[in-house]
């Protein structure tokens, strides 16, 4: 993933979410549930995003990330602690690239919610044993698309797709 392609600002257009559970493979929940969903994306509900607007992404060439809220946006939001809001509330920090993907992690975690090994720590900006987050972004086309994946007890999971548009110079 090439930094050039993420640095500037990026303006809110859509969203969409859903909601699902590991599969289970004859009598056990599937062995790989919990890692496929944090890896992969849903990219296939890209053209279902519900219109919104009212969130400004920027990403700057050192790779650091601001928020600002500019009105009130229609997104299912998991704030900085891993806690579902009613409204977003935004967060810094800054990206982490793994396996040719981008994450957005956060600057400073509280020290429970830090993932424990080293290959999560370059990809969940969040896990407190209980929830896993993994906040993930990439250029398509003319569109910046935020993929937020979310387990829960290792069971339960959350999806939402954040659509951007760059901001015009």
């Amino acid at each position: 993933m090439n930094i050039e392609l993420l640095i500037g600002t990026w303006l809110l257009t859509g969203s969409i979410s859903i909601k699902s559970e590991i599969k289970f493979i004859g009598d056990e929940l599937d062995a790989n549930g919990v890692e496929n969903w944090l890896n992969s994306n849903s990219n296939n509900l890209i053209a279902q995003v519900e219109a919104t607007q009212g969130l400004t992404l920027t990403i700057s060439s050192d790779g650091k990330f601001s928020e600002e809220r500019t009105g009130a946006p229609k997104v299912y939001w998991f704030d900085f602690e891993g806690v579902l809001q009613s409204e977003v509330i935004p967060f810094n920090g800054h990206l982490s690239f793994y396996d040719s993907k981008a994450f957005l992690l956060l600057d400073e975690l509280v020290s429970w919610a830090v993932p424990s090994d080293k290959v999560n720590k370059k990809k969940l900006r969040y896990d407190d044993g209980d929830t896993k987050i993994a906040d993930s972004i990439e250029v398509q086309g003319e569109q910046l698309i935020r993929t937020i994946s979310v387990v829960t007890d290792e069971l339960y999971l959350d999806r939402v797709i954040i659509v951007y548009k760059r901001a015009e110079q």
